[in-house]
């Protein structure tokens, strides 16, 4: 089914800008142009609720993001020396260009260019996903992404970054001095 007003009335969305409306008012927006199932495929992908009676759409963007995050793990965990296989999780299907995605992000030495790289991965997966139907649900799932991922960067505040920081690392230096102690 096409959606063509919904659609069309979309802002454009770009990282880095404040977003139009938060992803729960996307999804309640939706609500009145699109069927109760796919809302509910909106909300399950939107909140990253993954179930095992998940639908065709949810899997294949729980695949996607499985695969690109065992990607990460990999990278990291090969940078660091760190047995990564632990944190690896079971997914259908492989995609050479997601592992690419993850490969060029890897090359950025900057943590938040880094970080964006990845992001852009996933805006490009979500973008793939429409395929042909400019005006289908496919769009209406992949701007949810796109929005959730905008929404994201516009949450990152440089201060509360920095106290979070800053308290693992009290955390940890804790640890060491107690260890030392022992």
């Amino acid at each position: 089914m096409a959606y063509y007003s919904l659609v069309a009335s979309l802002p454009h969305l770009k990282i880095g800008d404040e977003p139009p409306f938060s992803t729960e008012e996307y999804i309640k927006k939706c609500g009145q142009w699109i069927t109760e199932r796919e809302v509910r495929i909106l909300e399950h992908i939107l909140r990253n609720e993954h179930t095992e009676q998940a639908c065709p759409i949810c899997k294949k963007w729980f695949n996607l993001e499985t695969q690109l995050r065992n990607a990460i793990a990999r990278h990291r965990g090969q940078k660091l020396g760190v047995d990564f296989k632990e944190y690896i999780q079971p997914h259908d299907g492989f995609s050479g260009q997601v592992e690419q995605y993850v490969t060029d992000a890897f090359t950025r030495n900057d943590p938040i260019e880094l970080e964006e790289e990845l992001d852009r991965a996933r805006w490009q997966m979500a973008e793939e996903m429409i395929g042909q139907d400019s005006f289908g649900f496919m769009k209406v799932v992949a701007y949810g992404i796109q929005l959730s991922i905008v929404e994201r960067w516009n949450n990152m505040d440089v201060h509360t970054g920095k106290e979070k920081l800053e308290a693992v690392i009290t955390a940890n230096t804790e640890k060491e001095e107690t260890a030392d102690s022992e």
